[in-house]
Protein backbone atom coordinates (compact mmCIF):
# COMPACT_ATOMS: atom_id res chain seq x y z
CA UNK A 1 0.00 0.00 0.00
CA UNK A 2 2.90 2.39 0.56
CA UNK A 3 4.35 1.69 -2.47
CA UNK A 4 1.47 2.42 -4.14
CA UNK A 5 0.79 5.24 -2.74
CA UNK A 6 4.11 6.97 -3.19
CA UNK A 7 3.87 5.57 -6.62
CA UNK A 8 0.58 7.56 -6.99
CA UNK A 9 2.33 10.70 -5.29
CA UNK A 10 5.07 10.64 -7.65
CA UNK A 11 3.16 10.65 -10.80
CA UNK A 12 1.91 14.34 -11.05
CA UNK A 13 5.64 15.29 -8.81
CA UNK A 14 6.80 13.98 -12.53
CA UNK A 15 4.31 16.21 -14.44
CA UNK A 16 5.12 19.04 -12.57
CA UNK A 17 8.86 18.72 -12.93
CA UNK A 18 8.04 17.72 -16.89
CA UNK A 19 5.43 21.14 -17.00
CA UNK A 20 8.03 23.47 -15.30
CA UNK A 21 10.92 22.22 -17.68
CA UNK A 22 8.66 22.74 -20.52
CA UNK A 23 9.89 25.26 -23.48
CA UNK A 24 8.17 28.98 -23.29
CA UNK A 25 8.47 28.82 -26.99
CA UNK A 26 9.02 25.89 -29.74
CA UNK A 27 9.83 26.78 -32.98
CA UNK A 28 8.78 23.93 -35.42
CA UNK A 29 11.39 24.37 -38.48
CA UNK A 30 10.00 22.90 -41.30
CA UNK A 31 12.21 22.14 -44.83
CA UNK A 32 12.00 19.52 -47.77
CA UNK A 33 15.58 18.20 -48.10
CA UNK A 34 17.54 15.53 -46.03
CA UNK A 35 19.31 15.93 -43.05
CA UNK A 36 22.54 15.94 -44.34
CA UNK A 37 22.33 18.21 -46.74
CA UNK A 38 23.54 21.89 -46.28
CA UNK A 39 20.56 23.16 -45.50
CA UNK A 40 19.41 20.18 -43.19
CA UNK A 41 23.08 20.50 -41.56
CA UNK A 42 22.79 23.97 -40.15
CA UNK A 43 19.37 23.55 -39.08
CA UNK A 44 20.22 20.74 -36.69
CA UNK A 45 23.10 23.10 -35.49
CA UNK A 46 20.58 26.11 -35.36
CA UNK A 47 18.47 24.17 -33.39
CA UNK A 48 21.12 22.60 -30.56
CA UNK A 49 22.55 26.15 -30.35
CA UNK A 50 19.18 27.80 -29.58
CA UNK A 51 18.24 25.04 -26.87
CA UNK A 52 21.54 25.82 -25.12
CA UNK A 53 22.03 28.95 -25.56
CA UNK A 54 18.13 29.86 -24.17
CA UNK A 55 18.87 27.08 -21.54
CA UNK A 56 15.85 25.41 -22.86
CA UNK A 57 13.61 28.52 -22.71
CA UNK A 58 12.85 28.10 -26.41
CA UNK A 59 12.94 24.59 -28.59
CA UNK A 60 13.42 23.79 -31.81
CA UNK A 61 11.95 20.94 -33.58
CA UNK A 62 13.47 20.37 -37.15
CA UNK A 63 11.01 18.09 -39.83
CA UNK A 64 13.10 17.33 -43.03
CA UNK A 65 11.87 15.67 -46.16
CA UNK A 66 8.62 17.37 -46.22
CA UNK A 67 7.54 15.95 -42.97
CA UNK A 68 5.49 18.76 -42.00
CA UNK A 69 5.10 21.06 -44.41
CA UNK A 70 6.22 21.46 -48.12
CA UNK A 71 7.75 24.92 -49.15
CA UNK A 72 4.52 26.08 -50.48
CA UNK A 73 2.36 25.02 -47.60
CA UNK A 74 4.86 25.81 -44.87
CA UNK A 75 4.69 29.73 -46.18
CA UNK A 76 0.53 29.77 -46.25
CA UNK A 77 0.37 28.22 -42.67
CA UNK A 78 3.34 30.77 -41.59
CA UNK A 79 1.31 33.49 -42.75
CA UNK A 80 -1.68 32.21 -41.42
CA UNK A 81 -0.02 31.07 -37.79
CA UNK A 82 -1.42 33.65 -34.58
CA UNK A 83 0.69 32.06 -31.77
CA UNK A 84 2.97 33.44 -30.09
CA UNK A 85 4.46 30.76 -28.26
CA UNK A 86 4.60 28.48 -31.22
CA UNK A 87 6.22 29.67 -34.48
CA UNK A 88 6.85 28.56 -37.97
CA UNK A 89 10.33 28.95 -38.97
CA UNK A 90 11.01 27.34 -42.52
CA UNK A 91 14.05 28.09 -45.48
CA UNK A 92 12.25 27.74 -48.91
CA UNK A 93 13.88 28.12 -51.99
CA UNK A 94 14.70 32.06 -52.91
CA UNK A 95 12.53 31.14 -56.01
CA UNK A 96 9.11 30.27 -53.57
CA UNK A 97 8.76 33.72 -52.48
CA UNK A 98 7.54 35.24 -56.23
CA UNK A 99 4.11 35.71 -54.78
CA UNK A 100 5.10 37.61 -51.77
CA UNK A 101 8.24 39.59 -53.58
CA UNK A 102 9.06 40.00 -57.07
CA UNK A 103 12.35 41.94 -55.80
CA UNK A 104 13.34 38.35 -54.86
CA UNK A 105 13.06 36.84 -58.50
CA UNK A 106 16.65 38.62 -58.54
CA UNK A 107 18.81 35.44 -57.15
CA UNK A 108 16.90 34.01 -59.88
CA UNK A 109 18.42 35.30 -62.99
CA UNK A 110 20.76 33.31 -65.07
CA UNK A 111 24.53 33.87 -65.15
CA UNK A 112 24.28 36.77 -62.51
CA UNK A 113 26.29 34.97 -60.15
CA UNK A 114 29.83 33.79 -60.71
CA UNK A 115 30.48 31.71 -57.51
CA UNK A 116 29.25 31.93 -54.12
CA UNK A 117 31.37 35.00 -53.00
CA UNK A 118 28.99 36.74 -55.46
CA UNK A 119 26.17 35.65 -53.64
CA UNK A 120 27.53 36.60 -50.30
CA UNK A 121 28.49 39.73 -51.06
CA UNK A 122 24.50 40.57 -52.05
CA UNK A 123 23.13 39.17 -49.45
CA UNK A 124 25.84 40.78 -46.83
CA UNK A 125 24.71 44.01 -48.09
CA UNK A 126 22.37 46.76 -47.21
CA UNK A 127 20.49 45.96 -50.63
CA UNK A 128 19.49 42.61 -48.99
CA UNK A 129 16.67 44.91 -47.47
CA UNK A 130 15.36 46.61 -50.46
CA UNK A 131 14.99 42.70 -51.86
CA UNK A 132 13.14 41.81 -48.75
CA UNK A 133 11.08 44.60 -48.37
CA UNK A 134 7.48 44.02 -47.53
CA UNK A 135 7.73 39.95 -46.56
CA UNK A 136 6.85 41.58 -43.06
CA UNK A 137 3.54 42.71 -44.76
CA UNK A 138 2.61 39.47 -45.80
CA UNK A 139 3.03 37.95 -42.53
CA UNK A 140 6.77 36.67 -43.14
CA UNK A 141 9.98 37.79 -41.10
CA UNK A 142 12.84 37.23 -43.48
CA UNK A 143 15.94 36.43 -41.48
CA UNK A 144 18.99 35.51 -43.34
CA UNK A 145 19.87 33.33 -46.45
CA UNK A 146 21.35 29.81 -46.35
CA UNK A 147 23.83 28.14 -49.11
CA UNK A 148 23.38 25.25 -51.61
CA UNK A 149 25.01 25.73 -53.99
CA UNK A 150 25.37 27.03 -58.00
CA UNK A 151 22.99 25.04 -60.14
CA UNK A 152 24.36 22.26 -63.19
CA UNK A 153 22.34 20.90 -65.45
CA UNK A 154 21.53 16.77 -65.84
CA UNK A 155 20.29 15.28 -68.44
CA UNK A 156 18.60 11.92 -69.60
CA UNK A 157 19.78 11.65 -73.68
CA UNK A 158 22.45 9.90 -75.94
CA UNK A 159 24.52 13.15 -75.56
CA UNK A 160 25.15 15.81 -72.96
CA UNK A 161 23.89 19.60 -72.55
CA UNK A 162 26.25 21.56 -74.57
CA UNK A 163 25.59 23.39 -77.67
CA UNK A 164 22.24 25.19 -77.82
CA UNK A 165 19.06 25.35 -78.55
CA UNK A 166 20.19 22.07 -80.54
CA UNK A 167 20.40 19.79 -77.36
CA UNK A 168 17.48 21.38 -75.33
CA UNK A 169 15.25 21.05 -78.33
CA UNK A 170 12.55 18.11 -77.73
CA UNK A 171 13.28 17.71 -74.07
CA UNK A 172 11.69 19.18 -70.77
CA UNK A 173 13.20 19.78 -67.84
CA UNK A 174 12.26 20.45 -64.47
CA UNK A 175 12.59 23.74 -62.51
CA UNK A 176 10.97 25.42 -59.25
CA UNK A 177 8.36 27.59 -59.41
CA UNK A 178 10.13 30.54 -60.97
CA UNK A 179 8.71 32.25 -63.86
CA UNK A 180 12.33 33.27 -64.15
CA UNK A 181 13.62 30.14 -64.85
CA UNK A 182 11.04 28.84 -67.19
CA UNK A 183 11.57 31.99 -69.30
CA UNK A 184 15.26 30.63 -69.29
CA UNK A 185 14.68 26.58 -70.70
CA UNK A 186 12.59 28.28 -73.13
CA UNK A 187 15.76 30.10 -74.83
CA UNK A 188 18.15 27.69 -74.31
CA UNK A 189 15.48 25.74 -75.97
CA UNK A 190 13.60 23.45 -74.04
CA UNK A 191 10.13 22.96 -72.28
CA UNK A 192 9.90 24.36 -68.52
CA UNK A 193 8.18 21.74 -66.26
CA UNK A 194 7.30 22.72 -62.75
CA UNK A 195 7.19 20.15 -60.39
CA UNK A 196 7.46 19.96 -56.39
CA UNK A 197 11.07 18.70 -55.21
CA UNK A 198 9.99 15.52 -53.91
CA UNK A 199 8.66 14.32 -56.74
CA UNK A 200 11.97 15.18 -59.22
CA UNK A 201 13.53 11.25 -58.77
CA UNK A 202 9.81 9.99 -59.87
CA UNK A 203 9.90 11.95 -62.80
CA UNK A 204 13.20 11.30 -63.99
CA UNK A 205 12.95 8.00 -63.91
CA UNK A 206 9.44 7.72 -65.50
CA UNK A 207 10.61 10.04 -67.80
CA UNK A 208 7.81 13.15 -66.91
CA UNK A 209 10.93 15.52 -67.72
CA UNK A 210 14.37 14.56 -69.59
CA UNK A 211 16.31 16.43 -67.15
CA UNK A 212 16.40 19.41 -64.45
CA UNK A 213 18.70 21.94 -62.49
CA UNK A 214 19.73 21.86 -59.28
CA UNK A 215 23.03 22.01 -56.60
CA UNK A 216 25.24 19.30 -56.44
CA UNK A 217 24.12 18.36 -52.72
CA UNK A 218 20.68 17.85 -54.16
CA UNK A 219 21.83 15.76 -57.19
CA UNK A 220 23.45 13.48 -54.98
CA UNK A 221 21.40 13.75 -51.88
CA UNK A 222 18.08 12.40 -54.18
CA UNK A 223 19.81 10.43 -56.40
CA UNK A 224 19.15 12.29 -59.51
CA UNK A 225 22.47 11.26 -60.79
CA UNK A 226 21.43 7.47 -60.54
CA UNK A 227 18.55 8.04 -63.49
CA UNK A 228 20.19 11.10 -65.68
CA UNK A 229 23.18 10.04 -68.23
CA UNK A 230 24.90 13.43 -67.75
CA UNK A 231 25.59 16.37 -65.69
CA UNK A 232 26.67 19.63 -67.48
CA UNK A 233 28.80 22.03 -65.00
CA UNK A 234 27.02 25.18 -65.89
CA UNK A 235 26.79 27.09 -62.38
CA UNK A 236 24.32 29.28 -64.81
CA UNK A 237 22.22 30.46 -61.24
CA UNK A 238 22.32 30.10 -57.45
CA UNK A 239 20.53 27.40 -55.63
CA UNK A 240 19.26 28.97 -52.07
CA UNK A 241 16.85 29.11 -49.24
CA UNK A 242 15.43 32.65 -47.04
CA UNK A 243 15.15 31.15 -44.11
CA UNK A 244 12.06 33.18 -42.77
CA UNK A 245 9.69 32.96 -39.19
CA UNK A 246 6.01 33.48 -38.68
CA UNK A 247 6.21 37.54 -38.24
CA UNK A 248 3.57 38.09 -35.48
CA UNK A 249 5.61 35.26 -33.62
CA UNK A 250 9.58 36.83 -34.42
CA UNK A 251 7.36 40.45 -32.93
CA UNK A 252 6.21 38.81 -30.09
CA UNK A 253 9.55 37.06 -28.36
CA UNK A 254 11.00 39.25 -25.58
CA UNK A 255 14.12 41.19 -26.71
CA UNK A 256 16.88 38.81 -24.92
CA UNK A 257 15.18 35.61 -26.62
CA UNK A 258 15.05 37.06 -30.03
CA UNK A 259 18.56 38.59 -29.59
CA UNK A 260 19.94 34.94 -28.72
CA UNK A 261 18.34 33.16 -31.19
CA UNK A 262 19.52 35.86 -33.89
CA UNK A 263 22.77 34.90 -32.65
CA UNK A 264 22.58 31.21 -32.77
CA UNK A 265 20.91 31.86 -36.87
CA UNK A 266 23.57 33.91 -37.77
CA UNK A 267 26.31 31.15 -36.41
CA UNK A 268 24.47 28.31 -37.92
CA UNK A 269 24.37 30.35 -41.51
CA UNK A 270 28.40 31.03 -41.19
CA UNK A 271 28.43 26.84 -40.73
CA UNK A 272 26.14 26.29 -43.61
CA UNK A 273 28.59 28.36 -46.14
CA UNK A 274 30.89 25.80 -44.88
CA UNK A 275 28.76 22.66 -44.99
CA UNK A 276 27.49 23.89 -48.83
CA UNK A 277 31.48 24.75 -49.79
CA UNK A 278 32.44 20.90 -48.56
CA UNK A 279 29.30 19.67 -50.23
CA UNK A 280 30.09 21.20 -53.50
CA UNK A 281 33.44 19.52 -53.91
CA UNK A 282 32.36 16.20 -51.90
CA UNK A 283 28.92 15.62 -53.61
CA UNK A 284 30.48 16.12 -57.38
CA UNK A 285 33.59 13.71 -56.31
CA UNK A 286 30.69 11.09 -54.93
CA UNK A 287 28.64 11.27 -58.21
CA UNK A 288 32.15 11.57 -60.16
CA UNK A 289 32.99 8.10 -58.51
CA UNK A 290 29.65 6.25 -58.63
CA UNK A 291 29.67 6.74 -62.63
CA UNK A 292 26.04 6.52 -63.70
CA UNK A 293 26.06 9.83 -64.91
CA UNK A 294 29.23 11.08 -67.02
CA UNK A 295 30.13 14.40 -65.72
CA UNK A 296 31.17 17.38 -68.47
CA UNK A 297 32.35 20.68 -68.17
CA UNK A 298 31.52 23.56 -70.41
CA UNK A 299 34.08 25.08 -72.41
CA UNK A 300 34.81 29.23 -72.34
CA UNK A 301 33.35 29.36 -75.63
CA UNK A 302 29.95 27.71 -74.60
CA UNK A 303 29.53 29.18 -71.29
CA UNK A 304 29.34 32.31 -73.25
CA UNK A 305 27.11 31.09 -76.12
CA UNK A 306 24.62 30.02 -72.86
CA UNK A 307 24.87 33.95 -71.52
CA UNK A 308 24.21 35.35 -74.63
CA UNK A 309 21.04 32.68 -74.94
CA UNK A 310 19.64 33.69 -71.79
CA UNK A 311 20.58 37.15 -71.89
CA UNK A 312 16.86 38.05 -73.21
CA UNK A 313 15.43 36.89 -69.53
CA UNK A 314 17.07 39.60 -68.05
CA UNK A 315 15.03 42.30 -69.71
CA UNK A 316 11.89 40.33 -69.64
CA UNK A 317 11.96 40.85 -65.97
CA UNK A 318 13.76 43.96 -65.75
CA UNK A 319 10.67 45.74 -65.14
CA UNK A 320 9.16 43.50 -62.89
CA UNK A 321 12.05 43.21 -60.80
CA UNK A 322 13.14 47.03 -60.74
CA UNK A 323 15.41 48.29 -63.18
CA UNK A 324 16.94 50.57 -60.37
CA UNK A 325 17.53 47.36 -57.98
CA UNK A 326 19.05 45.56 -60.90
CA UNK A 327 21.85 47.84 -61.52
CA UNK A 328 22.60 48.52 -58.32
CA UNK A 329 23.06 45.02 -58.03
CA UNK A 330 24.96 45.03 -61.41
CA UNK A 331 27.45 47.56 -59.50
CA UNK A 332 28.07 45.77 -56.73
CA UNK A 333 29.14 42.84 -58.30
CA UNK A 334 30.75 44.53 -60.93
CA UNK A 335 28.86 43.20 -64.11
Amino acid sequence: MKMLFRTLLAVPLALASMQAMAADYTIKLSHVVSAHTPKGQAADLFAKLVEERTKGRVKVEVFPNSQLYNDNKVLEAMRLSGSKTTGIMAAPSLSKFVKFSKTLQTFDLPFLFNNTDDVHKLVDSPLMTRLTKGLDKKGLRALTVWDNGMKVFSIKADKPLRNIPADFTGKKFRIQSSNIAASMIEHLGGTPQKLPFKEVYTALGQGVVDGQENAWSNVHSKKFYEVQDYISVTNHAYLGYLVVVSDEFWSNLPADIRNTVSGALKEATEANRKFAAIADKGDRKKIEDDKYAKVVELTDAERAAWRQATAPVWTEFRDEIGAELIDDVKKLLGR
